[in-house]
C-alpha cells in the first residue's frame, strides 16, 4: 500500500510587505497634530490606561512618522510613507475627537485628511526599509548625505 504524499508548494515563508500611500510632510504635520490632540483629549476626560489611550488616539505612530519624515527629508523628498493599515487609527482618532470633544478645527481637518487618504489608498505604494525605517521602494536608494546602505571599505 503506497502512501500519498501530499503537494508541497508553500516556499521559506517571508514576511509580506504591506503597501503605503504617500502623504506631504504638511500632511504629515496635520496627522501627528491630530493624534496628538486625540491623546489629550482622551487622557483628560477618560480613567483608561495609559496604552489604552495611545491605542485609541493612534499616538503610538507619532515617532514612527517623525522617522519617516526625517528619512524622507535627508532624501530631499517630499512625501512620507504612510501604511494603508494606518490610515485606520487616523479613523479612530477622528471618531474619537468626536466622542471626547475634539476641536472642530482639528476634526474637520481629520475628516479632510482621513477623505485624501482613501482617494489615495487606490494607488498604494511598495515600500522597503533603510536603516530600519520605512521608505517607498521606487526611491533613489542614495541620501543627501550619500548612500543609504553604509559602506565599510
Amino acid at each position: 500500500m503506497r502512501r500519498r504524499h501530499r503537494d508541497k508548494t508553500h516556499g521559506p515563508s517571508t514576511p509580506a510587505t504591506p503597501d503605503a500611500i504617500a502623504i506631504t510632510a504638511r500632511e504629515t504635520a496635520t496627522l501627528v497634530e491630530i493624534l496628538e490632540h486625540a491623546h489629550a483629549r482622551i487622557s483628560e476626560l477618560s480613567d483608561a490606561d495609559g496604552e489604552t489611550v495611545a491605542d485609541a488616539s493612534g499616538s503610538t505612530l507619532i515617532p514612527l512618522l517623525y522617522a519617516r519624515a526625517g528619512l524622507a527629508s535627508l532624501q530631499g523628498l517630499n512625501h512620507i510613507p504612510l501604511l494603508v493599515g494606518e490610515i485606520g487609527l487616523l479613523e479612530a482618532a477622528v471618531i474619537n475627537l468626536e466622542s471626547y470633544e475634539g476641536n472642530e478645527v482639528v476634526l474637520c481637518a481629520g475628516y479632510e485628511l482621513l477623505n485624501h487618504c482613501a482617494h489615495r489608498k487606490k494607488n498604494a505604494y511598495p515600500l522597503r526599509y533603510v536603516h530600519g525605517v520605512m521608505a517607498f521602494a521606487d526611491e533613489d536608494e542614495d541620501t543627501t548625505s550619500g548612500p543609504a546602505t553604509p559602506s565599510l571599505t
